[in-house]
């Protein structure tokens, strides 16, 4: 009942609405938002997106590691005009006032993107690019400033700042155009 009332008294305080207990893993502390931890925690809210759905041949998986972390790992291809991987979740807290959000990722040595979705828009994300470090645990800070929006690899003018929304989806995506296996494991997510 403790916990219950201080994540009560935390979302009011961080400007978010409550997250829906039953669905979503979202924990609260002090000044942040555990948007995702991996441990113990089934994989349900996640979705795979792949270049298949216009064509391509690119294949993912997103597992778990030991109850402790995601694996979104596959392999690239470039075949049909294709060329991207992505995971998503769909984020029930309604996160507002988000001034960054980080990651801690031990990845391959590609680049990804972390992409957002806002509450004014079904259609495009906003974006922010990262490298990883092969077979290195590192904590990614990405200010929400500097998030650009895109849909379908355009960039978009005349759109709204990300810090101006409420946050309604995550995601991560591979599109390096770089043929072959990939894999990035992911600890935890955490709005600032």
């Amino acid at each position: 009942m403790k916990n219950i009332l201080l994540a009560n008294c935390l979302a009011l305080l961080i400007g978010c609405d409550l997250p829906n207990v039953e669905n979503s893993s979202a924990k609260f502390i002090e000044g942040e938002v555990i948007m995702e931890d991996f441990d113990s925690k089934n994989l349900l809210n996640w979705k795979i997106v792949n270049d298949s759905v216009m064509g391509g041949r690119s294949d993912a998986t997103l597992k778990l590691k030991n109850n402790l972390y995601g694996v979104f790992n596959g392999y690239l291809s470039l075949q049909n005009n294709g060329g991207f991987s992505s995971i998503r979740a769909y984020y029930p807290p309604d996160l507002i006032n988000v001034k960054s959000i980080t990651i801690r990722i031990k990845g391959d040595g590609r680049q990804y993107s972390f992409r957002v979705r806002g509450n004014t828009s079904n259609w495009a994300s906003y974006t922010h690019t990262f490298n990883t470090v092969k077979n290195k645990w590192i904590e990614k800070e990405l200010m929400i400033k500097d998030f650009y929006p895109l849909y379908r690899g355009y960039y978009l003018n005349d759109m709204p700042l990300l810090s101006e929304m409420v946050i309604k989806e995550i995601g991560i995506m591979l599109s390096d155009k770089q043929t072959g296996p990939f894999e990035l494991e992911i600890d935890w997510i955490r709005a600032n």
